[in-house]
């Protein structure tokens, strides 16, 4: 099962609990931005809290899942839609063989998180799938996406909570962080 990349975003990289223990190194830790959203993205799939999840920056990409996938997304509103069709954040979905996940404009929020069933198959540097794009390290090729890159599933072993994910795809609860914002009218 793959996931083609149709359009890339503004920055979209894999991420997951971060790098550490190279910190003397010069190596910084790296990892989502927003880790709540990043662990219950994966929680909704049923993966383990830290797996790789693709962090999205502002605009996001136009991706094409070739077979079906549990995915989840977390964060901010990038007004996501599966064909043409409003996404529900914070909730376990699954998407058919074919469907083209696609993001438009920011609504609330920086950073928005996708979740997949298994995670995402790239490679563990220095402990870590997370992305450091000054360095080239982790994630797909150590860079954010391009048009024509091929996002693989992994297979990684489920959370401690078997069958948790699909009970919370066919239940109405729905896990959305907050909104929130600072009121510059009070500010000095």
């Amino acid at each position: 099962m793959t996931v083609a990349v149709l359009k890339p975003g503004m920055l979209s990289t894999l991420q997951d609990g971060g790098r550490y223990g190279f910190q003397h190194l010069g190596v910084p830790v790296s990892g989502a931005m927003d880790s709540f959203s990043h662990r219950i993205a994966n929680i909704l799939v049923d993966n383990k809290t830290d797996e790789a999840t693709l962090e999205i920056t502002l605009r996001g990409p136009r991706l094409r899942f070739e077979r079906e996938a549990l995915i989840a997304l977390c964060g901010a509103d990038l007004s996501p839609t599966i064909d043409g069709i409003v996404a529900p954040e914070g909730k376990a979905l699954r998407v058919r063989a074919g469907s083209v996940l696609d993001f438009g404009d920011s609504i609330a929020g920086c950073r928005a998180y996708l979740a997949i069933q298994g995670g995402f198959d790239v490679p563990v540097v220095m402990g870590s799938r997370s992305t450091y794009v000054s360095a080239r390290i982790g994630g797909l090729d150590g860079r954010a996406l391009r048009r024509g890159d091929v996002l693989s599933p992994g297979n990684a072993k489920s959370a401690p909570y078997p069958g948790m994910a699909l009970a919370l795809a066919a239940s109405k609860r729905s896990f959305v962080a907050p909104k929130w914002a600072v009121n510059q009218r009070n500010i000095c």
